[in-house]
């Protein structure tokens, strides 16, 4: 199969295209249904179902947004990025306030579920064979940063040798 790549005129622009691309496929392909496949919320469908405003903090997570009020400057004018997801709009910030003031201990617990049931269904390590071969973890207890620009990133000690920022 042959891979093409071609340029294109869009009607609107978007600062997250690797984020558009992610909602594209996972829209597309169903990808999240395990997640929200038993979440009820009691609250009314006006403009966005509420699904459509988990999907929409979700969104607002993966796009780096630290506070929902984020939502209506960054996600919300992002016409092009909604439809990625498969949305007309984005939901208004309080819209998706409301709808988590909305959440019960229920709803959370149906959140897990769907969570674990999609971890199940996609997780190498719940189909690894044990009896063939080890499973390897590759991770990195350093306390090292990746670099001096890292966040969270530190001059610190390793093994009671200090450590330096390398400088770039």
């Amino acid at each position: 199969m042959s891979i093409n790549i071609r340029l294109m005129a869009m009607p609107a622009e978007t600062s997250f295209v690797p984020l558009g691309v992610v909602g594209y496929c996972l829209t597309r392909t169903k990808f999240l249904t395990p997640v929200f496949a038993e979440l009820e919320l009691p609250i009314k469908k006006v403009d966005h179902a509420a699904k459509d405003k988990v999907l929409d903090v979700l969104v607002s997570i993966l796009a780096g947004c630290r506070a929902i009020y984020q939502v209506d400057t960054r996600l919300r004018p992002d016409l092009a990025l909604a439809q990625a997801w498969g949305r007309d709009q984005f939901a208004s910030q309080s819209n998706l306030a409301r709808m988590l003031d909305a959440f019960s201990e229920e709803n959370v617990k149906q959140l897990r579920r769907g969570s674990e049931a999609l971890f199940r269904r996609e997780s190498y390590t719940l189909r690894h064979n044990f009896e063939q071969e080890r499973l390897w973890l590759d991770i990195d207890l350093t306390p090292l940063p990746a670099s001096k620009h890292a966040q969270g990133s530190a001059k610190g000690k390793i093994n009671g040798k200090k450590t330096a920022m390398v400088a770039k």
